[in-house]
């Protein structure tokens, strides 16, 4: 299933986005990943699903993977636990800086359905019609009991020291401090410069992942200050630990992070309430750090 309008494409129910129609009969609960071309950080994907004809409701699915080369995002979702009844109609509406795909008389209907069955009754996996198992014992798995929304509040680009402070090898590994020289927020929730006064307080573990120490703050546009910290990782690769004690490493390690902050400013005492992630990488040649934030 492929839509195209206002520049944009989506595809699902295929080989490297399967959904319900298209996916393992083993699946439960009912998954989708969905393909996005071309890829942009200010993407929104949601599906509107009813069952058996009934309320409509919307799901919301988060960025799991990027292609550079192919220029495309895959985004992914699963139905509730549980889901009962005999028929999912859905659609897919993927928003991005005022342009839509696909057009609103589609987005407004339900083009692709896929079957259920009933709760505890095992499908063989031969049957023509079958396709996905819902459990049929307690004692299975949980698979996505907790529904993940995320949205994007902005990108975050930092510029560290050129000259970071080299620890050196301890017990607990290799300490290294980053300086922060300054940087920026900006997306649809969180704009702000990243004032030059904090870094990362390393840890570069034997087996080549750096564990993040975070502190730093963010000024706004309105002048207030927000606090940060957070941990995560930072991967330098199986030989990482080695490779950066002789000052050689990949050109853009991926970085994975867990922000958090905190601040007294009315406007935006709601980040108080966040647990953030964030996805990106280390530009080392300029040591650069660029990722983007999303709220859970």
């Amino acid at each position: 299933m492929q839509f195209s309008n206002d520049g944009l494409t989506i595809w699902f129910e295929t080989e490297d986005a399967p959904g319900p129609n298209s996916a393992s009969p083993l699946d439960q609960p009912p998954r989708l990943t969905v393909g996005v071309f071309p890829a942009h950080p200010n993407h929104s994907v949601t599906i509107r699903y009813r069952v058996d004809g009934g309320l409509i409701r919307t799901l919301s699915a988060v960025l799991i993977r990027s292609n550079p080369t192919q220029n495309a995002q895959y985004f992914h979702t699963c139905w509730p636990q549980g889901l009962t009844g005999k028929a999912v109609e859905y659609v897919v509406v993927l928003r991005c800086a005022g342009r839509q795909v696909p057009d609103a008389a589609t987005a407004n209907s339900f083009p692709v359905t896929f079957q259920l069955y009933e709760p505890g009754v095992k499908q063989s996996p031969d049957s023509s019609d079958s396709k996905f198992q819902v459990a049929a014992s307690k004692s299975d798995p949980p698979d996505s009991s907790f529904p993940v929304n995320m949205v994007f509040l902005g990108r975050v680009k930092a510029q560290l020291s050129h000259s970071p402070e080299i620890i050196g090898e301890t017990p607990e590994g290799l300490r290294v401090n980053w300086l922060l020289q300054g940087g920026e927020v900006y997306g649809p929730k969180l704009n702000a410069k990243i004032r030059p006064h904090g870094g990362d307080w390393m840890t570069i573990r034997s087996d080549g992942i750096g564990v993040l120490g975070i502190r730093a703050t963010l000024e706004t546009p309105e002048k207030a200050l927000i606090y940060t910290t957070y941990s995560g990782v930072f991967d330098l690769g199986e030989g990482g630990y080695q490779n950066f004690l002789n000052k050689q490493w990949s050109h853009a390690p991926p970085l994975r992070s867990t922000p958090r902050f905190l601040t007294e400013h009315p406007k935006y005492k709601w980040l108080n309430r966040l647990q953030c992630i964030g996805v990106g990488e280390v530009q080392m040649s300029d040591l650069l750090v660029i990722y983007d934030l999303y709220a859970l």
